[in-house]
């Protein structure tokens, strides 16, 4: 039996659409695992806020078993959150050179930038500031031309998403270059963690605003993938033991 030839329009929505579930698992799992890890953070500052005012961590549960064994695992538990986070970020990379492919398929004017510019601006320091915006923004006026409705005046979900991101850099940042006895003094220890947990708190507002752009381009997506196929036309030879019509 013939194999039916996979189409451009085919291969950009099947890329797309198994780029945008596996970015959804991991970020699901990836949000999960920051929540416990922003709560963690917070009990943290919190027994540190007990032994500067008393002295001592008594009646806070640090020295409990349970807390102890939480102890034990946070660091296996921080390797498995940052693979997740790598490849959420994969992932995420992999939907906007697929995005923009699809639009520059449809009108090749349509976004500024080429799919491996667009991505390698989201990874170069500096120029990540406005090329993200620019690439987002192209991004979500192009699924609102396809809808047939004006794109928004102001980029409220790309402004969002990439100031969201330099905030969860600089905190995560200020907490890895604290000097280990910084741990050592209860004030600067409960500083350290409180800031430790509004960077995971950032990281989820993130990954909330990402899948809220990601759903809001949806619908032209698709209406773009349609558009696609239709132009492209039928390929695919009838199946053996069909009727031709």
């Amino acid at each position: 039996m013939s194999q039916s030839r996979i189409i451009p329009a085919k291969s950009l929505a099947g890329g797309l659409a198994w780029a945008r579930r596996a970015w959804t698992v991991t970020a699901c799992a990836s949000g999960a695992m920051l929540a416990l890890t922003a709560g963690f953070y917070l009990y943290l500052a919190f027994v540190s806020y007990v032994v500067e005012k008393t002295g001592s961590a008594f009646r806070t549960g640090a020295e409990s078993p349970l807390f102890q064994m939480v102890l034990a695992v946070s660091g296996p538990f921080d390797l498995c959150l940052a693979l997740l986070q790598l490849l959420t970020i994969l992932f995420f990379l992999r939907w906007i050179w697929l995005s923009v492919k699809l639009a520059r398929a449809i009108r090749r004017d349509s976004v500024r930038y080429t799919p491996w510019v667009a991505v390698l601006g989201f990874l170069v320091p500096i120029a990540n500031l406005w090329v993200t915006i620019f690439t987002l923004k192209d991004i979500e006026a192009f699924s609102a031309g396809q809808e047939e409705r004006p794109p928004p005046a102001f980029p409220w979900y790309p402004t969002g998403m990439v100031l969201s991101g330099v905030l969860v850099l600089g905190l995560w940042r200020i907490v890895s270059a604290a000097p280990l006895d910084g741990f050592s003094d209860p004030a600067a220890s409960q500083r350290l963690m409180q800031i430790a947990a509004f960077g995971a708190i950032a990281h989820l507002v993130l990954l909330m605003l990402t899948h809220a752009y990601m759903h809001l381009v949806l619908p032209g997506q698709e209406l773009a993938l349609r558009e696609l196929a239709e132009a492209e036309g039928p390929t695919s030879p009838p199946e053996e033991g069909t009727a031709a019509p």
